[in-house]
């Protein structure tokens, strides 16, 4: 999906029609790093997990470490959730950076 500065690697599982639940990664990891956990949630969420910017199949940025600003990160996170519940609130799980990213965001 289309992030606002790059494209973002989304993957998900399980029915659309049901709640919502967002999976961000940590680093050096990717959205791979999720598969088990969404395998198992599945049958009762919608689950997405997404390669945050510079990890996995997503946009690599420029810039340095600018690039990968709190703020960046909190817009790449709300492109996802604006695509794939973007009537409804989600629920969010998050490890590592990740944890810090969706803090930020929260």
């Amino acid at each position: 999906m289309q992030g606002p500065e790059g494209l973002l690697a989304v993957r998900a599982w399980g029915n659309p029609s049901l709640p919502t639940l967002v999976l961000v990664h940590g680093y050096p990891d990717n959205a791979s790093k999720w598969e088990g956990v969404a395998a198992c949630l599945s049958q009762r969420f919608h689950v997405v997990a997404y390669d945050v910017r510079g990890a996995g199949a997503s946009f690599t940025p420029q810039g340095g470490i600018r690039a990968y600003a709190l703020a960046r990160l909190c817009s790449d996170f709300k492109a996802v959730i604006d695509a794939v519940s973007p009537q409804k609130p989600v629920h969010l799980v998050a490890h590592d950076w990740g944890s810090i990213q969706a803090w930020e965001f929260a």
